[in-house]
């Protein structure tokens, strides 16, 4: 599935044929606090029906309750097997807030032609989840619709526009005061020319204020990193501050590019995520949605020293087998 889908999901879940069940029930930024006492206050549990904005709200205050602090985020995501996987963050010492940029004031917009090809392809890429046609190719360093011609044919229009109006994507993608005119060129621009130029524009938007800005840019972060060429560009910094954010479109992006970035076993960036960044990732791998949880086993089983050819047979193990790997 296309990451931007899934973190649209995730702020606004609907039906998409959904039994409206709640599937799991995840916890981030946790260390040093008792998620168990948490999910025992809980008013729903697992097999319980999904509520829009009812469920998130009674688990963020039962977070507050619990532990005296607010909820970093709750979300709910759909849909693996038509059920929610619902993820809650907590204020505990693996949760650190990720430096964000100045919130930009600019009155630059996108250009309406541009706008109309992206509110249609999210349109159709949402037509494509519901109706199980999401997979994507990400080979050539942006997304490609593998079985929906129409997304396909718009994917391909916003890359035509992209390597003609490069100038007016990173005004707008760096100055606008607009949050949706900002998401939508960073995807334009992962689209675009592949160049340094083009990384260190979405690096900074990593940093944007809003959310789904950052989610739109280091998506296209993640299609450029399955170029080896490419991936040896993009520094890994911000990805290492993402996996502790109290933010999980945060974890959830930086973990999918640091799942590439790895992937050559550079042990400079290994040495740093264990030093900067183990907590979370054990988190992660420890999530029952198991389909959220990969990303996080597979950073975990290249931190530990596991062969690359090894790596998938690990990760397909008991969780605890995994961690016994670090005691090695």
């Amino acid at each position: 599935m296309r990451p931007a889908i899934v973190i649209a999901l995730l702020c606004s879940a609907s039906n998409l044929g959904a039994r409206d069940r709640i599937g799991t029930i995840d916890f981030f930024g946790y260390k040093e606090i008792d998620t168990a006492a948490i999910e025992r206050a809980l008013p729903f549990h697992v097999g319980d029906s999904y509520v829009p904005r009812k469920t998130e709200a009674q688990a963020s205050e039962t977070v507050l309750q619990v532990t005296g602090k607010p909820a970093t985020e709750v979300g709910a995501v759909c849909c693996d097997d038509g059920d929610y996987h619902i993820f809650i963050g907590v204020a505990g010492a693996s949760s650190k807030p990720l430096a964000l940029n100045l919130q930009p004031r600019g009155g630059m917009r996108l250009a309406p032609e541009l706008v109309d090809i992206l509110t249609r392809l999210d349109e159709a890429l949402f037509a494509a989840v519901k109706a199980g046609r999401a997979q994507e190719d990400d080979s050539q360093g942006y997304s490609l619709s593998i079985n929906d011609a129409e997304s396909r044919t718009l994917e391909l229009k916003v890359r035509n526009y992209a390597l003609a109006h490069e100038t007016e994507l990173y005004a707008v993608v760096e100055k606008s005061s607009n949050a949706q005119h900002r998401q939508w060129a960073a995807d334009a621009i992962g689209y675009g020319r592949q160049s340094a130029t083009q990384i260190a524009a979405l690096l900074a938007a990593g940093r944007d204020p809003h959310k789904l800005v950052r989610n739109e840019s280091v998506r296209a972060l993640g299609c450029l990193a399955n170029r080896p060429d490419l991936a040896k560009l993009i520094a890994p910094d911000l990805f290492l501050e993402m996996l502790n954010s109290g933010i999980w479109s945060d974890r959830n992006k930086a973990s999918w590019v640091l799942d590439s970035l790895t992937a050559t076993h550079d042990q400079k960036l290994l040495t740093r995520l264990r030093s900067e960044a183990l907590d979370p990732i054990i988190e992660m791998a420890r999530w029952r949605s198991r389909t959220h949880a990969g990303a996080g086993i597979w950073l975990f089983a290249r931190i530990s020293g596991v062969p690359e050819q090894d790596v998938e047979k690990a990760s397909n193990g008991p969780i605890a087998d995994m961690f016994s790997l670090l005691r090695r």
